[in-house]
């Protein structure tokens, strides 16, 4: 019988579980309505009874629970990258810093251009070297924000895919109480499994495999990009400094020997000792580039690493938006309001209470009794008094 079905007065004082079940329905719609906690259309299937009014909460609690828990871990995640993102200040840092003194370099050589030998021997291997290096360091710097953003991604599906997961189990775990399994009808029937089904994780899985896979392979090119600095780097040093064996000295040897021939250059051409310290100064800026492009790169698949084993630790934010409160809210009135329906539900077979007005005053006992539901108890309260005049009214 539905809470908003027609009540005959003179039957309200007989022991009816349809007239107990319309009292504790209606207080609960009365209670969901004032609060916006269901959507309108999912009311109209809760209004033909309190199986149906549970199935409906319970699937809203698990929803807005995992709504929450995405909008946190969203959050979260960009609190938590924009502090491992600083690392690309760096890289541009570096990048700029490279380019300018290529820059000036070029004004110095316009002052006072290389003869064609100069050109040859020494300075024109050596910009073009310096020009692959800084667009590499360009590369990097655009590679890895690329690789920060799908390891953004991946911890973004990896956390959504626990929370769907977690929520399915948790909403499990709630479907198989005793309200929830005496269900009845066509209707409960098609509410539970919708429900159940509405909280299906493999499509999160599915994502989550797209996102690692995604974030591995860029990872690679990154580390493939650094291996050809590396190499660059070991013909931008001393040769006794250099690695002698292994891939990196088999990759260096692809890269033009600029350290040698700016060294013979020196000893050949005099008029070089003028960007002597220029080129030196560059010299160890490649070496000191690399380093910290390697370092960092190492520091932030750490972090990353943590980050993705305890997203907890990142994903907690104690600032939360108007919007994220509102639902904190919402949802906090239906973890009330379900156990509250749970325990009304065992007082509808209670065979003492053989009169209306006995299983009326035992609602009020449990509204005011209930730790449960304690924050919403004086709401509660006032729609169980709604909800008795529109019973007792009703002709």
């Amino acid at each position: 019988m539905s809470p908003s079905d027609p009540i005959n007065p003179i039957s309200i004082k007989k022991t009816d579980p349809s007239h107990r079940e319309a009292l504790v329905s209606l207080t609960a719609l009365l209670f969901i309505e004032e609060h916006h906690l269901l959507p309108k259309e999912k009311l109209v299937d809760a209004k033909n009874s309190l199986q149906a009014l549970f199935l409906r909460t319970s699937g809203e609690e698990t929803l807005l629970r995992k709504l929450i828990d995405i909008l946190k871990t969203t959050q979260g995640i960009s609190r938590s990258f924009a502090q491992i993102a600083n690392i690309l200040d760096a890289i541009r840092g570096s990048g700029i810093a490279v380019e300018n003194k290529i820059a000036a370099l070029r004004v110095m050589l316009e002052m006072s251009p290389p003869s064609p030998d100069e050109n040859e021997a020494a300075i024109g291997p050596f910009i073009s070297f310096s020009q692959s290096f800084s667009d590499k360091i360009v590369q990097y710097s655009r590679e890895l924000e690329m690789y920060l953003q799908m390891k953004e991604n991946e911890a973004r599906h990896a956390n959504v895919y626990r929370i769907a997961r977690d929520a399915r189990d948790r909403l499990k775990q709630r479907l198989t109480g005793g309200l929830a399994n005496d269900t009845q009808g066509e209707v409960e029937s098609r509410i539970k499994q919708e429900v159940i089904s509405s909280f299906d994780f493999t499509e999160a899985e599915a994502h989550l495999r797209n996102a690692m896979r995604e974030a591995r392979a860029k990872e690679e090119e990154i580390k493939t990009l650094l291996a050809d600095l590396k190499a660059m780097c070991q013909m931008a040093m001393n040769p006794a400094m250099r690695e002698k064996d292994g891939d990196t000295a088999k990759s260096a040897a692809a890269y033009h020997d600029v350290f040698t021939g700016f060294a013979k250059g020196l000893k050949k051409f005099p008029r070089l000792l003028e960007i002597k310290d220029h080129v030196l100064e560059l010299f160890k800026m490649y070496q000191h580039a690399y380093g910290m492009f390697s370092l960092d790169f190492q520091n932030l698949n750490r972090s990353l690493t943590t980050m993705l084993e305890n997203p907890g630790a990142y994903f907690e934010s104690k600032d939360e938006d108007r919007d994220m409160r509102a639902k904190r809210e919402r949802l906090r009135r239906i973890e009330g309001l379900i156990p509250f329906l749970e325990r009304t539900a065992e007082a509808l077979a209670d065979k003492e209470l053989d009169s209306y007005p006995k299983f009326s005053r035992h609602v009020s006992d449990i509204i005011s009794q209930g730790n449960a539901w304690e924050h919403i108890y004086e709401d509660l309260l006032r729609a169980k008094i709604h909800a008795e005049a529109d019973i007792s009214t009703r002709i």
